[in-house]
């Protein structure tokens, strides 16, 4: 949708549910022209409320060096703030890391655990990182945690794991990145009233996925997946051309950046189909699935550290956002009293990995003890994921080969479910369709000389997931969702060297990135309606001369648009060539010129159940 049609996408929601919503909106207060949380940054800070809040700090200047270090030992003590008790009209989890300019990005996991004190029952509240470099050597990362207050109303011990699995280590040298953290709570007052937020959260880890008896009158269940892996599995070429041609992914040009355990390996690139997503089972049950945002870290090759995104990183590189799958029409098996599996996997259309962790977030149903009811329809069980290659031509032409691969995947499915409240009974349906289509073009000069070749590819893919979600008691609509997930990358690589006397070399590379993070959403509520659309934009260009050790065509621009039909307008971008910023703009195309974004909103994409409108 482009955004001259924006408005006519607000109108949808109706006269009399948008003035009923503007009122709601125009009694919350909105964060005005705040500074860029950091000089190089267009991420919207989390939303401030127009009210003193109460901070409680976490940690101060430590040394990130010993994050998991002793592992299950806690990094930091967390205790509600002192003379300002909960519920609160808003939560916000705020870090600051700082560091030298020579690193690459390193996320980091933070998360509050139990009275176990063991990290393996610990819940994430953040999966941040930051990218040094010398034009940017501090990086604020923020989460509204506002829906987790649960966890927040008694002393936990707290942990922050270094989460990015690559043979890399980012603090090498005497400058070691340090990280500070607080909590902002913001007292619920008549005006900005505390919103309707679950009452309990559960962690689910790989280490601990089968659930103690959850609590038995469980109304709705929702489960916030991070998904993320680390090799580029959209670039991989199919199986039967890297049998034909295995400097395909032999080569150490194509890109990736995984390093074999026992020292630097040669091959890079991968083999297989290029479509991944997240699938959750209940007790071997498939209930619902996520779509894997194409992450990116800073090297696109083990060779080309840094490829496009220094001074800026690519959109969620820093800040990953995670992915709510709605559980509630099994909200009745899990409120049975048994011991149930919950298996997070990434899936393909050839493999099935471990998934990452989630968070089980269950409201209750405060007027019962026991839930019951039932699952009426799953169509996802069974199915399998729809995978169609269109094109798989390759043909060589004297020394090079080169190769055209379309494909296309989809995934459509239907979950129903109902459970007898004390209020009745509530049905919930869920829709939703996943697809991604792939092009690549690969070109191998040199395809049977490894000591000697160069290596191109362009790849494109767009992942779009759509989702509707209808719960309703009786003829009454209690919830009505909509919201489109949109993931474009495009990626135009090229790579020359080898592997002469069997040692890897690479004398240039160059790479041109374009990635977006699209969505948009409407929400149906007796209270009013509500929509919102996300337009987050990356384009970087940049050409290395290993040889000479020198760089050409490095430029980029990144933007992150937000609005909203409660008045909410955020419009920023920066420009740069090379590591110097060229053009920091805020507001522009917003009214007057300037940013304002509600309270309630999550600007940034994460998720939110609207626990506000009611």
């Amino acid at each position: 949708m482009s955004m001259r049609k924006w408005p006519r996408y607000l109108s949808k929601v109706g006269a009399a549910t948008l003035a009923a919503t503007m009122a709601l909106a125009f009694a919350s207060h909105a964060q005005t022209q705040a500074p860029p949380m950091n000089r190089l940054s267009v991420e919207p800070r989390v939303p401030r409320l127009g009210i003193v809040p109460c901070v409680v700090e976490l940690f101060q200047d430590v040394n990130t060096g010993y994050f998991a270090e002793p592992m299950f030992e806690p990094e930091f003590e967390y205790a509600p703030p002192p003379g300002c008790p909960g519920p609160w009209a808003k939560v916000i989890f705020s870090i600051d890391l700082r560091g030298p300019g020579t690193t690459n990005i390193a996320n980091v996991t933070f998360s509050l655990g139990d009275e176990r004190r063991d990290d393996r029952f610990a819940t994430t509240l953040l999966t941040a990182g930051a990218q040094y470099n010398a034009a940017q050597q501090s990086w604020r990362v923020e989460r509204d945690i506002t829906e987790y207050q649960a966890l927040l109303r008694q002393a936990r011990p707290g942990f922050a794991r270094v989460t990015d699995p690559y043979f890399r280590d980012p603090y090498w040298g005497d400058d070691i990145p340090r990280a500070s953290g607080r909590m902002i709570f913001y007292p619920a007052t008549p005006a900005q009233p505390a919103p309707e937020v679950p009452d309990a959260i559960v962690p689910v880890t790989q280490t601990a996925s089968t659930v103690d008896p959850l609590p038995h009158n469980i109304e709705r269940a929702y489960l916030d997946v991070y998904g993320q892996l680390t090799n580029f599995w959209f670039s991989c070429v199919p199986v039967n051309a890297a049998t034909s041609w295995p400097l395909l992914v032999n080569t150490p040009l194509a890109m990736g950046d995984h390093v074999q355990q026992a020292g630097d390996g040669t091959g890079q690139g991968c083999a297989g189909s290029n479509y991944r997503d997240v699938i959750v089972r209940i007790d071997g049950i498939a209930v619902g699935t996520a779509p894997l945002y194409p992450w990116l870290n800073s090297d696109l090759n083990l060779r080309f550290q840094r490829s496009v995104d220094v001074p800026v990183p690519t959109p969620q590189s820093i800040n990953l956002m995670p992915f709510r799958i709605d559980l509630t029409p099994y909200a009745a098996l899990l409120s049975n009293g048994a011991t149930h599996s919950i298996e997070i996997r990434y899936a393909g259309a050839d493999d099935t990995l471990r998934g990452d962790d989630a968070n089980l977030l269950l409201y209750l149903d405060k007027g019962s003890t026991q839930i019951t009811g039932g699952v009426t329809r799953n169509t996802l069980e069974g199915a399998a994921l729809e995978a169609t290659t269109t094109r798989n031509d390759w043909a060589i032409n004297g020394i090079q080969l080169t190769g055209d691969v379309d494909r296309q995947y989809h995934r459509k499915y239907e979950v129903s479910g109902y459970v007898n409240t004390s209020r009745g009974r509530v049905d919930t349906t869920i829709k939703q369709e996943q697809s991604l289509t792939s092009t690549q073009w690969v070109s191998l000069l040199g395809y049977n000389a490894p000591a000697d070749h160069d290596y191109a590819q362009i790849v494109q893919i767009t992942s779009i997931t759509d989702r509707t979600t209808l719960r309703q008691r009786g003829a009454t609509v209690l919830a009505y969702d909509s919201i489109r997930h949109h993931y474009p990358l495009r990626i135009i690589y090229t790579a020359s060297g080898g592997t002469p006397d069997v040692v890897p070399v690479l004398k240039r590379a160059s790479a041109y990135v374009e990635q977006g993070h699209h969505q948009q959403g409407s929400h149906t509520r007796p209270a009013g309606a509500y929509a919102d659309r996300l337009y987050a934009n990356f384009v970087g260009s940049r050409t290395f001369d290993a040889m000479l050790g020198t760089y050409s065509g490095w430029k980029g621009a990144r933007s992150h648009y937000f609005y909203d039909n409660a008045g909410s307008c955020f419009r920023e971008r920066v420009t740069w060539t090379r590591e110097d910023l060229t053009s920091h703009t805020q507001g522009e195309g917003c009214p007057d010129g300037i940013n304002r974004v509600r309270g309630f909103a999550h600007p940034d994409g994460s998720p939110d159940d609207l626990g506000w409108l009611r």
